[in-house]
């Protein structure tokens, strides 16, 4: 790895110098090969027990300290892959490209122009500086690391206990992003697509291309609740109003990156056929787009998003015909999209929401449109929500003559009234910081339900330093809250032996 090192000088150095080397590393979700090989050589260098299935999820087991192999073992566990997001001008490849660090003079870690992967690196980094370095005295502790958590907890799925050798039924998950917060449940969700198929014909009057550009996106679970304006379903309202006064059909529609990340972005070409209304129809996009600016519930941040229209060279490019428009705009119209529904019982908790995170223009081998793409997730806890979500997607797909497919389905992780683990940190952070930390049920996917439903019955706590705009290239992680919430996961483990 690299010796001119962004992250010198600053604490905890075992820390952050194996969070760098990740970060040099490409790993998006699905590409996780090379950062396993990279957790798998420091296993083998330092002559640790270590496990590597077939997806590349990577499970290292390190004795106990002399005197203490009767201490009930600890499980530490994260994820090696980060969501791949970049502004709009950056040229960098996710594929082959190391992430470029910086920090704040007050302390914050971001990467120039791209998600910097803190969630879920730190825990990654966290954990190889424990094994290579571990408190002492400490019961035996396993470390799993798993893959493709972003993109329906994959790795988590494939994870097999028994042949890993797993046998810790107390565990300390470190995919939290709020230090002072002790997570102790968590949503379950399921992805959805729903495909409609694309009739074209030839295309009639003027290519018009809009793209709305510059909302703030965000997390699709833990920022669901936090009014974050969606592209996608901004896009679907502007051209929903534009119908009746206008004679137009797509061409081709795209945005957003990822189902888990509100959308920030997206892009339409449509077949003006009425041409002598070209400049009135861009000034009545432009209208729609102002509108939608003066809502008083849109977060000030969302308020500086660009909209932009372009009339593009004449070209004879096939265009979708009425009634695959007619679909089209009714889904981005009827989908619903955010908070469905809150808690009853949990005051401020979000109970049921969706995410229309993409959609995407399919083409044939011939480059001809074919079919357009709509990607979604939806979160509960509650296996009756998830029940309702597909019903009511297939319905909508069924009616519109598309097909909606859904997948990657999770449990959720239900708050357990007695967890000796909760209150062990709760006691550690109060006698070291004085802090009594904030226990909360959050409605975001996280491993744990999948790795519950795995090994049996588990004493689990999720727990991190803080972070700032994860899943967006504003994504920010703060060096003294790693410090302070490491020191925490030493002592904790500390006073389990």
């Amino acid at each position: 790895m690299s010796e001119n090192r962004i992250l010198a000088g600053y604490e905890p150095a075992s820390v952050l110098n194996f969070f760098e080397d990740i970060c040099a590393i490409p790993h998006v979700s699905g590409d996780e090969k090379a950062i396993a090989d990279y957790i798998e050589n420091f296993a083998r260098e330092r002559g640790l027990s270590c496990y590597r299935d077939h997806v590349h999820n990577v499970f290292i087991k390190l004795p106990a300290s002399a005197g203490h192999e009767s201490a009930p073992a600890v499980m530490l566990q994260g994820h090696t892959d980060m969501v791949g997001e970049k502004t709009a001008d950056s040229d960098h490849d996710f594929a082959t490209d190391g992430l470029k660090l910086r920090v704040s003079e007050d302390g914050w870690i971001s990467a120039t122009d791209t998600t910097l992967g803190g969630d879920d690196g730190i825990a990654v980094a966290m954990m190889l500086a424990i094994l290579d370095s571990p408190p002492e005295p400490h019961p035996a502790i396993e470390c799993l690391f798993t893959v493709s958590e972003e993109t329906g907890l994959e790795g988590a799925w494939a994870f097999d206990p028994k042949a890993a050798g797993a046998t810790a039924r107390t565990m300390i998950n470190l995919d939290s992003e709020a230090e002072g917060v002790l997570t102790a449940g968590c949503s379950g969700g399921m992805r959805t697509d729903i495909t409609v198929p694309v009739t074209c014909e030839p295309a009639e009057g003027v290519a018009v291309k809009i793209t709305l550009d510059g909302f703030t996106g965000g997390h699709s679970g833990v920022e669901i609740h936090e009014g974050h304006t969606n592209a996608i379903k901004a896009m679907g309202r502007i051209l929903s109003a534009l119908t009746e006064p206008y004679d137009f059909s797509l061409i081709s529609v795209s945005g957003g990156g990822k189902d888990n990340a509100i959308p920030r972005d997206c892009t339409v070409t449509l077949d003006l056929r009425d041409t002598a209304h070209t400049e009135d129809f861009a000034r009545a996009v432009t209208v729609e787009a102002e509108k939608l600016r003066s809502e008083p519930n849109m977060i000030p941040a969302d308020k500086t998003f660009t909209c932009t229209i372009e009339i593009l060279p004449d070209a004879p490019v096939p265009a979708m015909d009425d009634k695959t428009t007619y679909a089209i705009l009714s889904l981005l119209t009827l989908v619903r999209d955010g908070v469905l529904s809150m808690s009853a019982y949990v005051r401020g908790l979000v109970a049921h929401s969706r995410n229309l995170g993409i959609i995407q223009t399919l083409t044939d081998g011939e480059g001809k449109s074919n079919a357009v793409k709509f990607s979604m997730s939806t979160r509960s806890a509650s296996g009756n929500h998830l029940d309702d979500s597909e019903r009511e997607l297939s319905a909508l797909a069924a009616v519109l003559g598309g097909e909606a497919t859904h997948r990657a389905r999770y449990p959720g992780w239900d708050y357990a009234p007695v967890s000796p683990l909760r209150d062990l940190w709760t006691k550690v952070s109060e006698e070291i910081y004085g802090v009594t930390p904030r226990i909360e049920v959050i409605h975001a996917g996280l491993e744990c339900g999948i790795l519950c439903d795995k090994l049996g019955e588990m004493d689990i706590i999720s727990v991190g330093p803080d972070m700032k705009d994860i899943h967006t290239p504003r994504e920010m992680l703060s060096i003294p809250s790693v410090e302070r919430t490491y020191r925490l996961v030493c002592e904790t483990i500390r006073r389990l032996a």
